[in-house]
């Protein structure tokens, strides 16, 4: 528990936390992580003078699940095949997951042409990673390869002719040492997170440029997907209703049709950047763009918004520490508990407020499949977000889901365990299944 005592060195590690689980990202974490990899082989090659002959991809499931039907920046290109090929040949590494930035359509020339050519294979790898990837790419006389781990930056190995002149087994971060999910979670609990934000986050002197980040480029994606018809136009189409006055104008509607708003515009490859969560734009958006929403139209306190923001994103980054990454389960119910624990907070919840809101969540959305990253992931936002409003407006009446029912216990600590677990535990072999299905029909 945080006390004046600890708070120093917490605090930092806290803020640390928050600045290393959230970071921009354009268009989908998966596809860019493999456009990403991809770039780092392609510029060994390069600058031994060779040229793409050929592209390997070996990926894990859950990599294939999210990369399969994702739009890629800009264009209307699906598929792994493509992002990796536009990595190759136009990424830039020091980009990193937004290595995609600047490419238009025609520069998917090069890349559809080896796709066509049959020199573009991806396979299923067998390494036991949940994140994995490996790309090696082959030019006339030379071969260089990069390999992703656990991580949608982590670069653990770099070989050119099958020598190794870039390792990294340390499970971190390339680029600096992060503190690994194992730690977060012993770090942290939810009771934490919600002392630390109310009491001791100063809104005013502390780093939180990040939150406003994600408020300044999450809502700017929500525009987009408010004006242009993306992917199934989830947003838009509450827009109408509204605007038709066949749905009601509250503020849990606004917030909905802004979330949904921005979901359609990423996973249908808009052209906007946005502050990522725990590896995934998706949740990343669901776990600000409503807090964002209700602030606006409540009139809040910056004060009150950014408190409510780092305890949506604190709340996710903690539960994925143990529930994982990437899942057979659908990671924006993970999100949408974190939302509601936020919202919840604006409405002047306490801890048991919000204890009681990841209670309510888990008693009635756990177990929602992941079926890849694809534009009806804003289905899913929808549903999760209005279960999640919906809880946290239970949990203020004193009402929460019974420690008798499921897999949810008195102690919400024990709750969010048993929820990992269950991820932890089935995540293989429902990948196996839902992977099978999505290739062979």
């Amino acid at each position: 528990m945080i006390n004046d005592q600890n708070i120093g060195e917490k605090k930092e590690k806290i803020l640390r936390i928050l600045r290393e689980n959230m970071y921009v990202a354009t268009g989908c974490t998966e596809p860019a992580a493999v456009s990403y990899c991809a770039s780092v082989a392609a510029t060994e090659l390069k600058k031994l003078g060779d040229e793409i002959v050929s592209i390997d991809v070996e990926a894990s499931k859950n990599i294939l699940k999210n990369a399969m039907s994702a739009g890629l920046p800009n264009t209307t290109k699906v598929g792994v095949n493509y992002a990796a090929g536009i990595g190759a040949t136009h990424g830039d590494p020091k980009n990193v997951l937004n290595v995609n930035n600047d490419v238009k359509e025609s520069d998917y020339d090069a890349a559809e042409k080896l796709i066509n050519d049959g020199k573009i294979k991806v396979t299923v790898s067998k390494e036991p990673n949940l994140l994995y990837i490996k790309v090696i790419i082959k030019g006339k006389s030379h071969e260089a390869s990069c390999t992703i781990s656990d991580a949608h930056t982590n670069v653990i190995e770099i070989t050119v002719d099958k020598k190794v002149i870039f390792e990294n087994k340390g499970g971190g971060d390339s680029k600096e040492e992060h503190i690994p999910p194992h730690e977060i979670a012993k770090l942290l609990s939810i009771e934490d997170i919600v002392v630390f934000c109310d009491k001791y986050l100063d809104v005013e002197h502390d780093d939180i440029e990040i939150l406003k980040k994600a408020e300044e480029l999450n809502m700017a994606i929500s525009e987009a997907g408010l004006t242009h018809d993306y992917g199934l136009s989830i947003g838009k189409n509450i827009q109408s209703l509204l605007e038709a006055k066949n749905m009601h104008n509250a503020n849990r509607t606004r917030a909905v049709m802004r979330t949904t708003a921005a979901a359609d515009a990423r996973m249908a490859g808009a052209p906007y950047a946005v502050v990522a969560n725990s590896g995934s734009g998706n949740q990343g958006i669901t776990l600000s763009v409503p807090i964002i929403s209700y602030a606006m139209d409540l009139g809040l306190s910056d004060d009150k918004k950014y408190k409510a923001l780092a305890i949506s994103n604190l709340v996710s980054i903690y539960i994925k520490s143990k529930f994982g990454t990437l899942s057979a389960f659908c990671g924006a119910m993970i999100a949408s508990i974190g939302a509601g624990c936020g919202i919840c907070y604006l409405y002047g919840g306490d801890y048991n407020d919000i204890a009681a809101v990841i209670h309510n969540m888990v008693g009635s959305l756990t177990g929602m499949i992941c079926d890849g990253a694809k534009p009806d992931c804003a289905l899913k936002i929808y549903s999760g977000l209005e279960t999640a409003i919906f809880s946290s407006r239970l949990a203020m009446k004193g009402k929460r889901v019974s420690k008798d029912d499921g897999i949810v216990c008195e102690d919400v600590e024990k709750t969010i365990d048993n929820v990992a677990e269950v991820s932890v535990k089935c995540s293989s072999e429902v990948d196996d299944i839902v992977l099978g299905m999505m290739i062979n029909k």
